[in-house]
Parts: structure tokens; C-alpha cells; sequence
């Protein structure tokens, strides 16, 4: 009897060992931004352990930045129900809800975590099917009116001319005040929140009822309305801005972002990119599923991918198309480590949808995403990087719009991949 107890014992304590192994190497996957191994372990992790609801939260965390948002409210929603009532996993069942349209679900969560302006709003669309395209077979070109300093397109809001920035960095779509009330959009609870470089500005949650780029219209979307930075507006002299197109919108189609041709395409689903073949437009533009670098979606729609350095292998970076004056931007805490080199005699200003961020100029050897790399690309020392470390893993920095130029840019995100295609190969 003595013998079969010490085996018992014994087993119990192996299996508590492993368990604490896979738990720490699953931590270690996590925090580099290795999210689909982290994801896989936490997995295993949840089946043999369900009373860990720290462990069921954190694989709904995973869900949600592989987009996969019926995993994500599973996951979290079952581990809040059971006990775990962190601030951090209700915002996370919050984004999940609003990102698959259920607002008034998330109106609920948003009003807990006293988020009065945007719970309140999305409250009054509950019952409203947003994002609705004007027919299923999406398939839309819209030329830009400029690709300098950002790529800009003329839509229509609620009937009313605008002309609005194509940038990755933005969550919801972003509306200037004076364009919202000429055009009536619905406005709802006020709130301030952080934009690039921690600056912050007020937001009005807003209901916009029709968006028409081109024939293409794309009905009921919740929005953003701020007052545009003059400093934006500065950079556009003889073109009036009204307005911002990031994620909120692209994540409903497979985006292709073409900085050769100038051209934003927006496809549905299920609709193949077909390949052009002009003078200089390479024959082997993405296809839906083609193998890219990953695509992740943190809160806030917070675009993340994943490049190289020739000190970093697949590190995690934001990817900020509206970010100009340098093809990436890192903390000054991360300069040294990365290998790069700073110019202090070289400052840098740019905007963010809350006014001016500043920095210094950084030189690197190469910068490498997807099938593109850069040599001696230009980069930016901030002074401030409020993103490093917000979302629970390291963010090495951002990508920016210089390292984008000609080349054609396709976010595939049904399939979660990342394509870019270097026009000069």
C-alpha cells in the first residue's frame, strides 16, 4: 500500500512539474509575441486544468488577437461567469462583442468599466446590423486623390463630399467635427482617450449611417469624431482633410493598400485578388491564404505584425501606414539593444490623432517585413512609446508609411496573414 502511494505521489508531482514547464514556456511564447505557440500550449493547459480561469482568460486573449472572436467570448465570458473579474479580461470580452457587432452586449461590458460616452452610444445601436456593403461581392478599386505626405480617397459621408487619410494606426473610423454636424451623423457620449505618442483628445462616439466610396456603399458605422489637428491639416496645404479610414473598416474585407498604383481595393471574403500585369506591376500580387508574415488584432483593433532586424528575428511591431518621416519608430529604451544608431543632432515631429509626437532620427542596417526589406531605412527615437508594454507583451515599435512606399501592401484578414510586394524586386 506504502509502494502504490509513493507512485501516486511521485506521478502527482511529475505532472505538477510539467505542468509548471509548459506553463512557463507558454508565458515565454506569449510575451515575445509567438502567439499561435502560446496559444497551442494554453490549449492543452485549459483542458487538464479548467479550474485555472487565469489560464481560460488568457487563451480567450489569444482568440481575440488571432481575431477569432467566438473562441474569444467563449473563453472570456466563462472565466468572468466563474470568478476571474478583472478590468483587463472585461475590456477584452468588451472588444471581442464589439468587434463582431453585438453591441448591445458590449454596451453592458463598457458601462462596468465606467465607459459612460461609448457604452451609452453603442447602447442606442444595439439593434442596428452595422458594417452592412451594398452587395456581397465586394470588389471595389478607389484611386487616392495623393499618396504624399498619407494616402487620401474621396468618399462620400451621409451624402457630403470628404476627403479622408488611409492609415492602418487608426482603430474606428475618425470624422472632423464640423464635417459630422453638416452631415447630421448621430452623435452620442464623449470620452478622452490616448492617440500616438500618449497624446490625448477628446472623442464623440458617433452613428454614421452611410459611407460611398465610389458605387460602393457601406451603411451604419460607429465612429469617432474628433477635432483634426491643425498639425495634420498643415500637412495636406491645398487639400482639406475631414477625416481618418483605419482598421475598424479594413478588418470587413481583404484591404489592399497599392502605393504603386495608388489604389485602395477593398475584397470581400470570398473574392480572389486577380493578377495585373502592367509595365511595372509585378505578376504575383496576393492571393486570399496566400503565406505572408502573420496578422494579429490587440485591443483597440490595434494592428500587429511581425519583421526582422538584423538584431531581431519576427519581433512584434505595430503597423502604422499614418506614421511618416521614418519607416519605424522604436522607445528610446530599445535603441541600444536593437543595434541602432541615433542621430540626437536630428529631431522628429509628427502627428497622431491627438496632436504632435516628437523624437530623434535613428539609422539601421535593414528592416525586413514580409518579402520586402529596406536597406539603411530611416527610423525615429520617441520620446514615448505608451504601447511597449500595454497589452501584456513587448511591441518592439512601429512600422511606418516610409517603408510601404511602392510597394503594394494586401491585409488578408480572413486568413490573418500579411502580404507585401516589393514592386522593385
Amino acid at each position: 500500500m506504502g509502494v502504490v502511494n509513493d507512485e501516486h505521489d511521485r506521478y502527482r508531482k511529475e505532472n505538477r512539474a510539467n505542468t509548471t514547464s509548459d506553463e512557463a514556456t507558454a508565458q515565454q511564447h506569449f510575451l515575445a509575441g509567438r502567439f499561435s505557440k502560446s496559444a497551442a500550449i494554453y490549449e492543452q493547459l485549459c483542458s487538464s486544468l479548467p479550474e485555472r480561469l487565469d489560464i481560460r482568460a488568457r487563451l480567450g486573449y489569444l482568440s481575440l488577437l488571432a481575431n477569432d472572436l467566438d473562441a474569444a467570448v467563449k473563453h472570456l465570458s466563462q472565466a468572468i461567469n466563474l470568478g476571474h473579474r478583472s478590468r483587463r479580461t472585461l475590456t477584452r470580452l468588451a472588444d471581442a462583442y464589439y468587434r463582431m457587432g453585438r453591441l448591445g452586449s458590449a454596451a453592458y461590458c463598457y458601462q462596468r468599466l465606467d465607459r459612460e460616452g461609448l457604452a451609452g452610444t453603442l447602447a442606442v445601436m444595439q439593434d442596428i446590423d452595422i458594417y452592412q456593403f451594398s452587395h456581397s461581392d465586394v470588389s471595389v478599386d478607389i484611386p487616392w486623390l495623393t499618396a504624399a505626405p498619407l494616402p487620401v480617397i474621396e468618399v462620400q459621408i451621409n451624402g457630403r463630399t470628404a476627403n479622408m487619410v488611409l492609415d492602418t494606426g487608426a482603430g474606428d473610423t475618425v470624422i472632423d467635427t464640423r464635417l459630422a454636424i453638416d452631415a447630421g451623423i448621430r452623435l452620442g457620449g464623449k470620452e478622452h482617450r490616448e492617440f500616438a505618442g500618449g497624446m490625448p483628445a477628446e472623442v464623440t462616439y458617433g452613428h454614421l449611417e452611410q459611407l460611398l466610396m465610389n458605387s460602393f456603399e457601406v451603411r451604419d458605422i460607429p465612429v469617432q469624431v474628433i477635432d483634426i489637428p491643425h498639425s495634420l491639416a498643415d500637412w495636406f496645404p491645398y487639400l482639406p482633410i475631414h477625416g481618418i479610414l483605419g482598421t475598424g473598416l479594413f478588418a470587413h474585407f481583404t484591404t489592399t493598400l497599392d502605393y504603386h498604383n495608388k489604389t485602395l481595393r477593398l475584397a470581400g471574403s470570398g473574392t480572389t485578388i486577380e493578377p495585373q500585369n502592367e509595365n511595372n506591376t509585378p505578376d504575383h500580387l496576393p492571393v486570399p491564404g496566400q503565406a505572408g508574415a502573420p496578422l494579429w488584432l490587440a485591443e483597440n483593433q490595434l494592428l500587429l505584425t511581425c519583421a526582422d532586424l538584423p538584431t531581431l528575428e519576427q519581433g512584434l511591431w505595430f503597423l502604422d501606414s499614418g506614421m511618416t518621416g521614418g519607416a519605424f519608430a522604436v522607445p528610446g529604451t530599445s535603441v541600444e539593444s536593437l543595434g541602432l544608431v541615433e542621430d540626437r543632432s536630428d529631431t522628429f515631429v509628427g502627428t497622431g490623432g491627438g496632436g504632435t509626437v516628437h523624437g530623434h532620427k535613428l539609422h539601421a542596417e535593414w528592416l525586413r517585413l514580409d518579402r520586402l526589406r529596406r536597406d539603411n531605412p530611416n527610423g525615429v527615437m520617441l520620446d514615448t512609446f505608451p504601447l511597449e508594454h500595454s497589452y501584456g507583451f513587448a511591441i518592439q515599435g512601429l512600422i511606418g508609411h516610409d517603408l510601404l512606399h511602392d510597394a503594394i501592401l494586401t491585409l488578408d484578414f480572413p486568413a490573418m496573414q500579411l502580404l507585401l510586394t516589393p514592386v522593385d524586386n
